[in-house]
Formats: structure tokens, sequence, C-alpha cells
């Protein structure tokens, strides 16, 4: 049975929201940062020749001196960014800061000279920062660099050579308007009619004159510092040491920086401002020694990148966290889980997150909360979430542990809904704890005919047909309800494996039917609160079901998330194939916290630990 999954009623995207899923998908964003990342370390080994010269020519105790100044023009460039984001309506701190910006400059060596700000966006909404937001930070802080820049420049063309200044007067008289630029009243304008013209949203902030004034100063002392940097350089090869060449060297720097920003075809300007750089500087040191002194500096910025861009990608990582293994099957179901979860910030609640290998994940990105029925999961959970987020919880319980009024952005059940006899009543439940417009996400086993040892060993009581699931969704009030399989081609032979173990445990007599749909509890006793011995069994099995087969060592964790890694792109490839479901569903927006069910008394309590995260190998 191929197990289609149902047609949504939504309307299809259009052209953009399909070009921004292709950008905001995994592959282009690895191939992204790979291609950026191969045309930074190019545009570094195709000078090694020079750069082999310079270090003859130059003492080790200059180049040193160049390369932290380097490092601390990129540092300005960051902080001038910051406070432009800042100043919209989103702090960063500096670990977050660093992370975005950072990997965000590899796009400056992509030709197109947009992609460092598609890049800032896509890794700004990790942070919970809008996408919008940070693009028009980014946009606003180069335009910052670019006026900045430009004042820095213009003052100094009295120092350039002897005659140069007859063919560059008319820029002094561009100054006032370049300056006026900068003035909030008037680039908030010119931001509100972009956006108009883009038909986006107005800016939620407006531009104040204080966070443009701090991103104003932090790009003056970031041109003040690129310059120092190439006059300490020309000075190592011959250049008088005076004000005069200092004024020139942070003057023509700035220029060529402005030039390289306006020719787009080109990596970070690569060429352009090598050559602007080399007129401002002739006269005062001969061609050969120009030429040199302008690769260095540009070699020297781009390992600063290099070097910034590697900072933000260890820093991605909480301060101190190592994430707990995860079982093979476990990585399957997270990788879909992952591209599911909204990419801002927002609040997650977890029924059932058994020892909190996924929920540590999940708290690395969004507010995070958890209830765990199991006693020993929920003991290794809470430490566990705890090292990544502070504020979240893990709590040990079930639904009535939380406060009744509270609804989350999103409520996620992986490995649950097929431990509970009552499953459209938990639905209903859970329904109920998402907030208008939210999400609930859940997984669980595929294919009521593949009901095996494993289930019986696991504690299920069935699994589920994608319509059916779909169905169970939309009476529980759920819209937009999309359904899809995950884990093909690997799950087929992890279930096998899974059985074939489980075969060795269950009790020969067996307490499952082994048809795979377990018969319901008997109504007479559910309503005299007695419980049948399926239940009794099932809810034992359910009990273990999290702690069995879970990965006990750091290094096999390690050697199977390396071992797994062809497998998360084969099974993306095969969305209609696999053993198990993921399913997501909308809470519509215009209802009430009152207007859906909450179910019946304990069909959404019951959320028994599941064995996501571990469920066999």
């Amino acid at each position: 049975m191929t197990g289609t999954p149902p047609v949504s009623t939504a309307p299809r995207p259009g052209a953009t929201a399909r070009v921004l899923t292709v950008l905001r998908s995994p592959w282009v964003r690895w191939g992204f940062l790979v291609l950026a990342l191969a045309l930074a370390v190019y545009a570094v080994v195709a000078v090694r020749e020079d750069l082999a010269d310079a270090a003859a020519a130059l003492s080790g105790v200059r180049i040193a001196g160049a390369a932290l100044l380097a490092v601390a023009f990129v540092g300005c460039t960051l902080l001038s960014w910051r406070a432009v984001l800042t100043d919209l309506g989103s702090r960063l701190d500096r670990r977050a800061a660093v992370t975005v910006f950072g990997i965000s400059q590899l796009g400056k060596y992509v030709p197109g000279g947009v992609w460092n700000v598609v890049a800032a966006a896509e890794v700004g909404a990790d942070h919970g920062v809008p996408r919008r937001r940070t693009a028009t930070a980014t946009a606003v802080a180069t335009g910052v660099g670019v006026v900045s820049g430009a004042v820095v420049g213009v003052l100094a063309l009295p120092f350039v050579a002897a005659g140069a200044l007859d063919d560059w007067a008319w820029a002094l008289w561009l100054l006032p308007a370049v300056v006026v630029l900068l003035l909030p009243p008037v680039l908030n304008r010119l931001l509100a009619a972009a956006l108009r013209l883009a038909r986006r949203p107005a800016l939620e902030h407006p531009l104040s004159w204080g966070g443009l004034g701090a991103a104003a100063g932090w790009a003056a002392a970031g041109w003040m510092l690129a310059g120092v940097q190439v006059w300490l350089l020309a000075t190592g090869l011959g250049m008088a040491g005076d004000v005069r060449t200092l004024a020139l060297a942070v003057g023509g720097y700035a220029l060529a920086w402005m030039v390289g920003f306006l020719v787009v075809v080109v990596p970070a300007g690569a060429g352009a401002r090598e050559l602007v750089l080399l007129a401002v500087l002739t006269g005062a040191l001969p061609h050969a020694e120009v030429l040199l002194v302008v690769l260095v500096s540009r070699v020297l910025v781009t390992l600063a990148d290099l070097f910034l861009a590697g900072l933000g990608a260890l820093l991605r990582r909480p301060a101190g966290v190592r994430f707990a293994p995860l079982a093979p099957r476990a990585w399957l179901r997270w990788d879909t889980v992952r591209r599911t979860l909204p990419a801002r910030r927002s609040t997650v609640l977890e029924i059932g997150c058994g020892q909190g290998a996924v929920g540590m994940r999940i708290a690395a990105r969004h507010d995070y909360t958890a209830v765990e029925l199991d006693v020993d999961s929920w003991a290794l959970a809470a430490p566990r979430v705890a090292m990544v987020s502070a504020e979240a919880r893990v709590l040990h319980g079930d639904l009535s542990a939380l406060p009744a009024a509270e609804r989350f952005d999103v409520v996620c059940a992986f490995e649950v809904i097929e431990h509970l006899d009552d499953d459209a009543g938990a639905l209903r439940s859970w329904a109920a704890r998402v907030r208008p417009g939210g999400e609930l996400v859940l997984s669980t086993p595929a294919d009521p005919e593949r009901f095996g040892p494993w289930d019986t060993l696991a504690g299920h009581y069935r699994r589920y047909e994608p319509a059916r699931l779909a169905a169970l969704l939309e009476d529980a009030g759920l819209v937009d309800v999309r359904v899809r399989r995950y884990d093909a081609p690997l799950g087929f032979l992890l279930e096998a494996v899974r059985d074939r173990v489980a075969r060795r445990q269950v009790p020969a007599s067996g307490t499952v039917p082994p048809s795979g749909q377990v018969p319901a509890s008997d109504p007479g006793a559910a309503l005299s609160g007695e419980r049948t011995e399926v239940d009794d069994a099932l809810a034992t099995a359910t009990a273990g079901s999290g702690r069995r087969l879970q990965p006990r060592s750091r290094l096999v964790g390690s050697a199977i998330a390396v071992g797994i890694w062809p497998f998360l792109l084969l099974q993306r490839a095969l969305p209609r194939h696999g053993t198990g479901l993921v399913a997501r569903g909308r809470r519509p927006a215009s209802v009430d916290a009152g207007d859906m069910p909450d179910g019946a008394p304990g069909a959404g309590s019951g959320a028994a630990p599941p064995d996501q995260g571990s469920s066999g190998p």
C-alpha cells in the first residue's frame, strides 16, 4: 500500500513562496555555505605567491598586527550591524550576533551582492529574528557603511597625490546630500517607500537617532582600523609614516570599499577595490609595492571573515552543551520534524519527551516545555534540557501539570498517540493546548498490517494509515492537515531488526492480539474506573519503551550520527515511503480557547512516555 498523503485544502503557494522554500531547504543552505567557503578560500590560494613575497618583504610583527586590525575591522562592522538590528527591535546577545553575522559574511564571496543578506536572514531566523527584520538591518547597516565610507573617503581626498583632487572635486558637493541619507526621518521614509513597493509590512520599530548614530560610529571606527592596517603594511614597504599617508590610507580604503560594493558581479568586490586602492596610493609607493599591499590587505580581511564565520559556526551550539545521542530511526525522525517546526522562535510543548534527546534540540531554538509520565525518563530528561536552556521546563506528569489556560505555538507528541487507547480524545485534548493559529505536530508508526513484535513489546495499541491519521486530526478541529512518511529506505531494515530483537523478549503467550489492532477497553470497565489486563500490560510495556535500545555512549552516538547522514538525504527524496508518519495540523486562528473540546478526562493527560528518540536501532 503506497499510503499517499492526503491532499491539503490550503491554497497553493505562489512563485515567490516556492522560491523561498527552495532557498530555505537544507540542501540549498549547505550548498551555499560550501560554495561561499570555497570561493573565499580560493581568494586566498590564488595569491599564494604574492603572499610568499610579502612574508619575505614584511616583518612578522607587521603582518600579525595587520591581521589583528583586519579582525577588529570586521568586528566593528558586526557591531554596526548589531546596533541597527537592536534599533529595529531585535537585540541579539554577543554570542548569537557573532553566529548570525559571522556565517552571513561568507555570502559576500558569492557573486550577486545579496547573498550575505539572504544568509543573515536565514541564520537569524534560527535565533528568533524575523527574516524581514534581519534583511532590513543588513541592508541598512550596509547603507550606513557606504555613507560613512563616503564621508571618510571624501575627507581624505585633499591628501591624494597632486592633481587628483581636480578630477574628484565634484565629490565634495555630494557629501552633504550623502550625509542627509543617514538622518532617521529621511532613512525611515525611504525604507517605508521601499517596503511599500515590495508589498511588505512596515517596520515595527522605526530607526532612531541613537541607533543610527551608534551604527555610524562603529562603521567609521571600522574604516579607521582598516586604513591603519593598509598604512601599517605600506610603511613596512617604504611609504613615509606621517599623518598625510595615514589619512591617504584610511580614505583610500573607504573609497575602494564603496566601489567594490557597487560592483556586485564579482565576489566581495574582488579586483575593483584593489584597482581603486592602487590608484589612490600611486605616488606614495612604487607600483609593485602598492600591488603587494592591496593583495595582502585583501587576504587578511578574507581570513578575518573566515575566522568570524568559523567562530559563528562554533558558537551556534549552546555553550558547554553536548546533545544526547539519538538512535538511527530517531535521527531520521528528527530530520523530518526539525524542518516541520517553525523557523522563528516559538513556544513549544512536547507531550511525552522520553529521555529528552529530542527535547534538548528543540530547546536550543525554542521556548520549550515538556511533560513526561515515566519517572525514570523524566529524571534523565530534566537535567539534559536544563543544560540547553535554564528557562525550559520538563514536568513530571501529564497535561494537568500545566496551568489550565496555558497555550503554545506548537504542541508536539512524537511516538505517543499509538500508546493511547482513546487516541481521538487525546488529540482533542492536545489540540486544545494549541493557541489559535498554532500547530500540532506528531509522529507515529505507519500501516496497521506492519504491526509486529516490536509494537507489542513497546506497548502500542495500533499503527496508522495516513488517511486515518489525517481524519483524526481534522476531527480534533485542525485544518491544513498534512501527513508524510519518513525513514525510507533504511527504516524498513531497522524495523526488521527491531522485530527480531523483540521476538526474543515478548512472552510466547502474547498480550496483544496479532492483528495489531488492540481492542478498546470494555466501556463498562472504563466508566467504572477499572483497568483491563490489556491496559495494564500495555502501560507496563509503554513505561519502558522510551529506554529501549538507546545509544549508551557518546562514541556510539557519534558513529550513528556520521553513518546516518546519507540516509537523511535519501529519505527526503522519498516522502511517500517509509515505516513512520509525521503529521501536522493548524488550529484555526478564529477559534476561541473554549470552542474546542478538551476530550474525555484523562484522554490527553495520559500521554505515555514515547519510544521517540530511541525506539530501536
